[in-house]
């Protein structure tokens, strides 16, 4: 899988600056201000169950209208599988068609990287990343690891971690980042004929 430095990245490398951007599990929503930096045009709308957060909504199904791209970064690990997919289909319905979800999980490939929060509940391989963003609805578009490191660090790792990491099943990766699509245009219903 490709590797990215944050999984803003991914996020930053869609937008155009004119989208509706729904932040599920947005925190204390200090993404709005870097969205907003980088990208003035963008409607951000936050929801987040806590009420410390101090989110726009406090759950998916409260907020109006539909959105063109919806964030869930380090959210899924904390859920159940079938509550994670649940939140994925709830946001779904929310992304209107040709709109993307970027989902970001820690990777579990690195030592530590799931364990070390004890609020952690799920650990989501990439594939299995995947495959909720399939249940969810969405296309599959893309798979990326991401390491916030600096680009010696990133170097040193991918050349030498990398390669005995691989013969181990291990890796260096903080997180890994799915990116589904909504479908422009429905698949057309395969007409059945009648039985004789």
């Amino acid at each position: 899988m490709p590797l990215v430095h944050r999984p803003t990245d991914v996020l930053y490398a869609r937008l155009t600056g004119t989208e509706r951007v729904l932040d599920v599990g947005a925190g204390d929503a200090t993404r709005r201000e870097r969205i907003r930096a980088k990208f003035p045009g963008v409607v951000y709308v936050s929801v987040d169950p806590d009420p410390e957060a101090k989110a726009d909504h406090h759950s998916v199904g409260e907020v109006p209208g539909t959105f063109d791209g919806a964030v869930l970064f380090e959210v899924l690990e904390h859920l159940r599988p079938e509550v994670g997919i649940a939140v994925l289909e709830a946001v779904r319905r929310k992304v209107r068609p040709g709109g993307r979800v970027f989902v970001s999980v820690p990777a579990t490939h690195t030592p530590g990287r799931f364990l070390r929060d004890c609020t952690h509940i799920t650990p989501w391989s990439h594939d299995e990343l995947g495959a909720a963003v399939l249940l969810a609805g969405f296309e599959l578009e893309s798979l990326h690891r991401t390491y916030p490191g600096t680009a010696v660090g990133r170097a040193l790792r991918r050349f030498v971690l990398g390669p005995i990491g691989h013969i181990w099943g291990v890796d260096y990766a903080h997180s890994v980042v799915a990116t589904g699509r909504v479908p422009a245009v429905a698949a057309p219903a395969v007409p059945t004929s009648p039985a004789n």
